[in-house]
């Protein structure tokens, strides 16, 4: 079994690097909109507000922050069917089933 776990832990390395190419390009846009432009370098994450309800809020400090919560977020979304699509990918292309 070291090979499956080997398999998907490359799957999930490589599922990790795609996350952080999706959001390296948001980051990148953000610190062009930053220079031309200015702004603070907070970041308040807000859940908007239900009726009646405060918002729910954090905040990060620069775009390091922003690109840390966002690639956490899009993992916690997307990581296990990306997982799913990925193996069946590989699965067929060993021809396996």
């Amino acid at each position: 079994m070291e090979t499956t776990n080997a398999i998907e832990k490359a799957l999930k390395k490589k599922i990790d690097i795609e996350c952080k190419e999706i959001v390296d390009k948001f980051i990148a846009d953000l610190i062009k909109l930053q220079k031309k432009y200015g702004g603070s370098n907070y970041y308040d994450l807000k859940k908007s507000s239900n009726r009646g309800s405060e918002p729910k809020e954090f905040m990060v400090t620069g775009t390091s922050g922003v690109g840390k919560v966002l690639h956490r977020m899009i993992l916690d979304n997307h990581g296990a069917a990306m997982l799913t699509e990925k193996s069946q990918e590989l699965i067929q292309k060993l021809d396996l089933i």
